[in-house]
């Protein structure tokens, strides 16, 4: 689409945040009722509400009939609110971890599904997720990537699940380093060798980044025991990924699968000038870019720009006009259709 433009500014002197982001491995917690709500306060507050990435690091239940969800609600600048729900009579025990990030190069959505085929929109085919609710009555659990075809990923999950509720998070190349690692037991693996306490092991992974963020979390599992024990922990950095997974208590674990994700936060990256639309050539605010700080920057591009994403300070708007259409821009979008100003 061409279009010749002009920018109606509200004169409000305020900007957008810088990039920002705080983790947290939550304690364990079990469920004895049907629902439980916890109250999750950022350490400091953001400038504008995040987003919200949570993983399941830990699951403990006494049998193979299950049914939890976690859900994130009432997020806003200063924390959200975390409601675990139960659905069947046994207790379940449960740890999460979470990432809150204000950084237009990332989005989080929750996912339900009642069927065995998802199909999830995914940014630049870079995402990863993890199970935050199950209902079934089988050892197994999971779910796997078949394919990405036109920004679209689809995931197959196991057949004897009821319903599978995931949190994916995707985005820029620059900000996420995805990682999905299978894990399957040996005769002389020390799940089964361990008896009656705890039997984990060690796994690492290079990563060439400066200071990342580190979450990760459940996304598979199979047990031949009747107890279902499964526990991600330790993860860290030290030139490389380091984690640990393992089981406890005789429950058989036979096979498993963890995501992990590192975060790179870019804190020199401000997310808008507060007086200037920003219109970059490629998505999530990558290649070229230019600044239209007022109307008279409008007729002094000397060529056509085209651009996939743009910040426009809050309180402005930006509007695209050609001939009797207008577009109106407001806001922050990380990836659109191509626009061409001439």
């Amino acid at each position: 689409m061409n279009f010749r433009f002009l920018i109606l500014l509200i004169t409000i002197t305020f900007a957008y945040d810088k990039v920002k982001a705080e983790q947290q491995i939550e304690k364990s917690i079990t469920l004895e009722d049907e629902k439980l709500i916890q109250d999750i306060t950022f350490t400091e507050p953001f400038l504008e509400t995040p987003v919200i990435y949570i993983t399941l690091t830990k699951i403990s239940m006494v049998s193979q009939k299950y049914g939890f969800e976690i859900d994130v609600t009432e997020v806003n600048t200063k924390g959200f609110k975390l409601i675990y729900k139960k659905y069947i009579n046994d207790p379940i025990t449960l740890q999460v971890q979470w990432l809150a990030i204000f950084d237009p190069r990332v989005e989080v959505a929750y996912y339900t599904s009642f069927k065995q085929q998802l199909i999830v929109p995914v940014y630049e085919d870079n995402f990863v997720y993890s199970i935050i609710g199950v209902q079934g009555s089988s050892s197994q659990v999971g779910i796997q990537v078949q394919k990405i075809v036109n920004g679209n990923a689809y995931l197959q999950i196991t057949n004897s699940v009821k319903m599978i509720k995931l949190c994916i998070i995707s985005g820029s190349k620059h900000a996420l380093y995805p990682k999905f690692i299978p894990f399957s037991v040996q005769n002389n693996h020390p799940w089964v060798k361990e008896q009656k306490g705890k039997a984990f092991i060690s796994f690492s992974y290079d990563l060439n980044v400066d200071k990342p963020i580190l979450i990760g979390g459940i996304t598979e599992f199979l047990f031949k025991s009747q107890s279902i024990k499964i526990q991600l922990q330790n993860i860290k950095y030290d030139d490389k990924v380091l984690a640990e997974i393992g089981t406890w208590n005789d429950a058989q674990l036979v096979q498993a699968q963890v995501s992990i994700l590192a975060y790179i936060i870019d804190e020199d990256l401000i997310i808008s000038d507060k007086n200037c639309v920003e219109l970059f050539e490629q998505c999530y605010f990558q290649g070229k870019t230019i600044k239209i700080c007022k109307e008279g920057d409008a007729q002094n591009l000397g060529t056509e720009f085209k651009f996939k994403s743009f910040i426009v300070p809050r309180y402005k708007q930006f509007e695209l006009i050609n001939n009797k259409d207008v577009q109106q821009l407001m806001g922050i979008e990380s990836c659109v259709d191509e626009i061409i100003l001439k």
